[in-house]
């Protein structure tokens, strides 16, 4: 294969500024809608339409989460044989977002929770599939050696969306504005408690949504601000002269044959590097997922606190993704994601000190939880922009995306079993009689094992970052001759 043909030869800054701005955009859309909208308001309309039991509710959003996930770690690797064999990402990209932010804005036609529920599936399943096509354009947008600082470049800008959701979720939140009504609380509803904390018998408790309702068009406008420079950035096509029908018996062909190369080929090396991201995105995320509630409820500290240490975190993060790109590109990704493993060890360690409380008071003080978002922000701004740059360096160029897919399934997989596992250890401590805070310290604490497994299996991953900077893809020789 002519690598030529295939890989961008040169890089343009202001191309790599045009497409790193959808990153900020689809950050939006994950912290504005999947963080903010959407869980709270598919619980207010579970008990709006009879669904009065809280866990219920909260199993059924689960589980049409969960069957969104899925749905991109089966269909993820096939639609990205698809894109490779088509030989273009951006127009992958645009059709995903479109989709994603119609069903979004659709979210306001009926406030049914059946009908939300429904349609979250589509727009996560195109958010996570849109990601996977912008990942995939960066060897078509960059030269080989300034590909980690492209990562690092979109990282950073990524938390402008971040920064967003955080201002957003504070009009949200503070009904001081004047604006609309303060969304009702999801747990008091179930419980049958206003806001001013007086039992309602009947007719029963006041649902307020107002807020999260507008904020659904808000995030969808600035989903579309932010990626509206991304239309105009180009990224090298591969040549491709094959009818519809014909890519896509090629795709499915293609398919097989990368996940023999991946699961079934003596080079292990894909498979190492698949096996360690499932077990550090799985530790990572749901440390991010419940950060929020380990803050507070089990460190002591009030919302405001935790908003504040958020801010900061995310600040950190944007920081940490610059210099992470930088690093890439001089020490690849095995160094780095060593490093990465490292500062989250270290952030949650200090997550479980926080949260142990002996005879009802923390043996640290809520404080301690600052250099957990330094660590924190070290960890989550480099683990992304690391992962793609693994994916460079073991998938052949013609199969970017199908790569990016099998890493999807790991990603997506990893997403299901987080909450069960920390819901799980933190019911255990509930019913060993423990303190909500020393709850959370025990939920918390299987994730130090999950970061060690992901170490020792990505110790085993060869490295041949040096080989890919001259310019050298899979299969490479080194890797021929030491699985011989």
């Amino acid at each position: 294969m002519d690598i030529s043909v295939i890989e961008a030869k040169d890089t343009k800054m202001r191309n790599i500024f045009l497409w790193s701005s959808y990153d900020a955009a689809d950050t939006l859309f994950s912290q504005g809608i999947l963080s903010i909208v959407f869980q709270p308001l598919v619980l207010l309309l579970a008990y709006q339409n009879g669904i009065t039991d809280y866990f219920t509710a909260f199993a059924l959003m689960s589980a049409f989460m969960a069957f969104s996930n899925l749905l991109v770690a089966i269909l993820g690797p096939v639609i990205g044989a698809l894109s490779d064999t088509l030989g273009r990402r951006k127009p992958a990209v645009i059709i995903a977002a479109s989709v994603m932010c119609g069903s979004t804005l659709l979210f306001m036609v009926w406030m049914n929770f059946w009908w939300l529920c429904v349609l979250f599936v589509f727009a996560n399943f195109s958010y996570q599939v849109g990601r996977m096509f912008y990942d995939s354009m960066i060897p078509f947008i960059s030269k080989t050696e300034e590909r980690g600082k492209a990562s690092g470049i979109s990282g950073s800008l990524s938390f402008l969306g971040t920064f967003a959701g955080i201002i957003l979720s504070m009009v949200a939140y503070n009904d001081s504005f004047g604006i609309w009504e303060h969304f009702s609380e999801p747990e008091s509803i179930f419980s049958g408690v206003s806001e001013l904390g007086n039992r309602i018998l009947n007719p029963g408790p006041t649902i307020e949504y107002t807020g999260l309702f507008y904020l659904i068009p808000m995030v969808v406008a600035g989903i579309l601000l932010f990626a509206l420079p991304f239309l105009f950035s180009k990224e090298k096509i591969n040549p491709n002269q094959n009818g519809f029908h014909k890519n896509v018996r090629l795709a499915l062909g293609n398919y097989k044959q990368t996940f023999k190369e991946i699961f079934a080929s003596k080079n292990k090396n894909a498979l190492f590097f698949i096996l360690g991201w499932f077990f550090v995105t799985d530790a990572a995320n749901t440390t991010i997922l419940y950060m929020q509630l380990v803050m507070i409820d089990g460190a002591g500290a009030n919302p405001s606190q935790a908003l504040y240490i958020i801010a900061i975190g995310g600040l950190l993060s944007m920081i940490g993704a610059i210099i992470v790109g930088l690093l890439l590109d001089k020490w690849g990704p095995k160094k780095n994601f060593v490093i990465n493993i490292v500062a989250w060890f270290i952030a949650v360690i200090i997550a479980v000190l926080a949260c142990i409380e002996v005879n009802g008071t923390h043996i640290l003080p809520w404080q301690i939880m600052f250099p957990v978002a330094f660590f924190i922000g070290v960890g989550f701004g480099g683990l992304w922009i690391i992962g793609r740059q693994f994916v460079f360096e073991v998938a052949p160029p013609d199969k970017v995306t199908q790569y990016q897919g099998f890493k999807q399934i790991a990603g997506r997989v990893s997403a299901i079993v987080s909450p069960l596992m920390f819901l799980g250890f933190l019911g255990l401590g509930g019913s060993l009689g423990l303190s909500i805070p020393n709850s959370y310290a025990i939920a918390l604490t299987p994730l130090l094992l999950f970061f060690i497994i992901g170490y020792l299996i990505i110790r085993k991953y060869i490295d041949v970052h040096e080989e890919y900077l001259t310019g050298e893809r899979a299969p490479y020789k080194k890797l021929e001759e030491y699985y011989k």
